[in-house]
């Protein structure tokens, strides 16, 4: 099966879009606390990461 050629181009479009994102940076103090946090018992770890804005 032949894919249509604008759907090609879209992905790369998508791609090159993505690359000029910009990266959070997390030092390693903030990465060690929130795991430290995620590590307590009843701890939710969807909850840690929805209020610090990223994916669980």
């Amino acid at each position: 099966m032949s894919v249509p050629f604008h759907i090609i181009e879209a992905v790369a479009d998508r791609l090159e879009r993505a690359s000029r994102q910009l990266r959070r940076r997390w030092s390693d103090e903030f990465k060690a606390q929130v795991v430290t946090e995620a590590l307590e018992p009843g701890a939710s770890v969807s909850a840690i990461a929805r209020r610090i804005g990223i994916q669980p």
